[in-house]
């Protein structure tokens, strides 16, 4: 989708593929093959692009520090993708700001703390410090791999400190770092996403200069199994909590350093807003801005790495409706039921050209209009006209 907005700009796009059937690889100017974490092949990736971005955040910080050293363009940089990375520096910087989180602790590193007494010695002060942690916020917990986790992978919720052992007796056996936080009890999660250019405020005449950044309009968010399934903007998101949200999302992306999208997922807790995780790039929470924004969240990636003006983020109806594209049980090509899911003339499918597998996002469909019911209806007729299964919570599509 990045590609995709780069075209009509005039911009071309080189893509570091792993495999020759990544999505990218149908619509990119050039593709190089490589992965993230390759050193030479970051290299070839910088003397082929004039700025280098992100769709993901499993990336060797140490090698993009080396290429920043070296004169490399990295948007985001290395100082924001570390919040991305670590989820414990995250939620410490975070907190050390005064930003509203969860409550959390890091616990021991079983990789490095007590190195003598092995992995079972550090598994075991990171279950003391967890059971105390517990006994002071209230069962159950939640445990969190403080890197590599995504779409709920890396999360685990536990109900008592039994299974709070079996968790973090895995973690230590693979030397997995980790931290707890207390589980909230939440009314509604959203999100919202941030583009910012790079520089600063100019502080002697007051004007904005290339640090320019806009936010778009808050966007509900329903998980399943950890999953985004579903955004609505606005949802049912009171406009004074919505407003709070993008106040706060900017203060993060100010605290971040971030230069291209930042999305700041949150939960609201009907008298609180928190901050819960950051993603340094086009976000999925952020999907629907392709139709339902005056600029899409792509689209301004681009523009702020690139360091250009950005686009207007208002919305061009008064709702929007987008629901993602699943495998269903059989691992249906999707494409092959497109004619039932544009049977609805408003509905805007993408599919991502990915190989089908059940539980596999593979797309989305969004909607606009000002019918807020009517459009959540749709939106879910359609994605389930593409083999998409559909949660217990949803009963419009049935």
């Amino acid at each position: 989708m990045l590609c995709e907005a780069a075209s009509p700009l005039g911009l071309a796009t080189v893509v570091l593929a792993e495999r020759s059937d990544d999505a990218a690889v149908a619509v990119a100017s050039e593709v190089l093959s490589g992965t993230a974490t390759d050193e030479a092949a970051l290299r070839g990736l910088v003397q082929r692009a004039d700025a280098i971005t992100f769709d993901h955040e499993l990336v060797d910080l140490e090698t993009l520090q080396g290429l920043e050293r070296s004169g490399a363009i990295v948007r985001p940089g290395t100082g924001t993708l570390a919040f991305t990375v670590d989820k414990a520096l995250m939620r410490r910087r975070l907190r050390e700001a005064g930003m509203p989180v969860p409550a959390f602790e890091v616990l021991p590193d079983p990789g490095t703390t007590h190195a003598s007494a092995g992995a079972a010695g550090s598994g075991a002060e990171a279950l003391d410090r967890a059971v105390r942690f517990g006994r002071r916020q209230g069962w159950p917990l939640v445990l969190k791999a403080t890197r590599g986790g995504y779409d709920g992978k890396g999360v685990w919720i536990v109900g008592d400190a039994r299974e709070c052992q079996a968790v973090l007796a895995g973690a230590a056996a693979s030397g997995t770092p980790m931290l707890v936080e207390e589980r909230v009890a939440i009314r509604s999660e959203l999100a919202v996403v941030v583009a910012r250019r790079p520089g600063s405020v100019a502080a002697s005449a007051g004007e904005l200069t290339s640090g320019h950044a806009v936010t778009w309009p808050a966007a509900e968010t329903v998980q399943v199994d950890g999953v985004c399934r579903e955004v609505l903007v606005p949802g049912s998101l009171p406009e004074e909590v919505a407003q709070e949200a993008r106040r706060l999302a900017s203060e993060v992306a100010d605290l971040t350093g971030a230069v291209g999208v930042l999305a700041v997922e949150m939960f609201w807790t009907g008298d609180r807003i928190l901050v819960n995780e950051l993603a340094a790039r086009p976000h999925n929470s952020g999907h629907w801005t392709i139709e339902g924004a005056s600029t899409s969240q792509f689209e301004n990636h681009l523009r702020a790495v690139l360091d250009l003006p950005l686009g207007d983020t208002g919305l061009v109806a008064p709702c929007v409706a987008s629901v993602n594209v699943f495998g269903g049980p059989g691992g249906e090509d999707p494409g092959g039921r497109l004619a039932e899911a544009l049977a609805d003339p408003g509905a805007h499918v993408h599919l991502y050209g990915k190989g089908p597998r059940p539980g596999r996002k593979l797309g989305h469909v969004t909607l606009v209009g000002d019918d807020a019911p009517s459009l959540y209806r749709r939106a879910w007729q359609a994605a389930a006209a593409l083999g998409t299964p559909i949660p217990d919570h949803v009963s419009a599509a049935r």
